[in-house]
């Protein structure tokens, strides 16, 4: 039995996820970690090392033994156990389809729950502060005017991190004047899509890439070494832009800011010029506009929050006078 597992999760990697699926190197390595996670738990808490591990171990009490553990014991967050679930589930459905005689260990595996995470406020950026960050950026110096080039075209595209990272100069589409272009971007999912850049984020970007001699196949954004850009270089360098810039702008203290800040704050900026959601679903590459539809909430939230410092209007209370008679007032209506 524990062969049989073990040429089910092989085949579910190569074949599912990376040869159909075409999963992207992210999801792959999710994934694998989830599955080394749990077979480590297994052999520590239930004494059966991975070559002994079947199908059996996938039932439902195992599972939820596993997530109770690394609730508990590991005080993982609800998002990491969500997603640790997510890979077991995606794993179970590929082996109801490639042996039904398991299907009632599947079935009884796919009922146990996602846990409920709490809905956080989405944190988004003013125009002033996207403005006090871009003036945090020293142009005196190269790190400065990469990180002008960096938090310019965040804020331009709405793109991931990831995007930022693999960003190419060939992905980067002048037109003939050389004033107006767009930028080709695959995002998650490797979904593809083009979106049109200022004349400010493309003179930005021509004017870099001049400066460090850039080809259309190198990677336009690199780290202070001349090395390849990583997320948690990006994530550093918009820390210390913020930090820069909380000095002249206060309210930046009170904000979780990270890359994904600048896409929260694309969107919610092109929803108050009056883009309609369905477009900028399209802008940030949802499949599901019911993914968008966030940024409407957060856009009223920020409204009611505005209209609570308002002061009502005042009113007149003697001009409403009290009918006695009930019957002669609904009688009147």
């Amino acid at each position: 039995m524990s062969s049989v597992f073990q040429g089910l999760l092989q085949k579910f990697f190569l074949g599912r996820l990376i040869e159909q699926k075409q999963a992207s190197p992210e999801t792959v390595k999710s994934y694998r970690d989830a599955f080394r996670i749990y077979l480590e738990y297994l052999d520590a808490v239930h004494r059966c090392p991975p070559h002994e591990v079947g199908i059996e171990h996938m039932e439902a009490e195992y599972v939820l033994g596993f997530l109770n553990h690394r609730s508990s014991k590991r005080k993982n967050q609800t998002a990491t156990i969500n997603s640790r679930l997510a890979a077991i589930h995606a794993l179970l459905r590929f082996v109801s389809f490639e042996k039904p005689e398991f299907s009632a260990t599947v079935q009884r595996n796919l009922m146990v729950p996602f846990q409920k995470t709490a809905r956080r406020q989405v944190d988004y950026l003013t125009k002033q502060e996207m403005d006090a960050l871009l003036d945090a950026c020293s142009v005196k110096d190269a790190l400065g005017r990469r990180d002008q080039v960096m938090v310019l075209f965040l804020y331009n595209t709405g793109a991931r991190v990831s995007g930022l990272v693999n960003l190419r100069l060939g992905d980067i589409v002048f037109d003939g004047s050389g004033f107006a272009g767009s930028v080709h971007i695959v995002g998650k999912g490797r979904k593809e899509r083009t979106i049109p850049l200022w004349k400010t984020t493309l003179s930005a970007i021509r004017r870099y890439s001049e400066e460090h001699q850039l080809q259309p196949g190198d990677k336009i954004f690199s780290n202070s070494v001349g090395g390849e850009l990583t997320r948690s270089g990006v994530r550093y360098r918009i820390r210390r832009l913020v930090e820069e810039a909380q000095e002249g702008m206060p309210s930046l203290k009170a904000k979780r800011i990270s890359p994904h800040t600048f896409r929260h704050s694309t969107a919610l900026h092109l929803l108050q010029a009056g883009v309609d959601l369905s477009s900028i679903a399209i802008w940030l590459g949802h499949e599901n506009i019911n993914t968008t539809h966030k940024y409407m909430e957060a856009d009223m939230d920020m409204k009611e929050n505005i209209l609570a410092k308002l002061a009502s209007p005042s009113t007149n209370p003697g001009r409403y006078k009290l009918s006695r008679d009930v019957l002669a007032f609904l009688s009147s209506l």
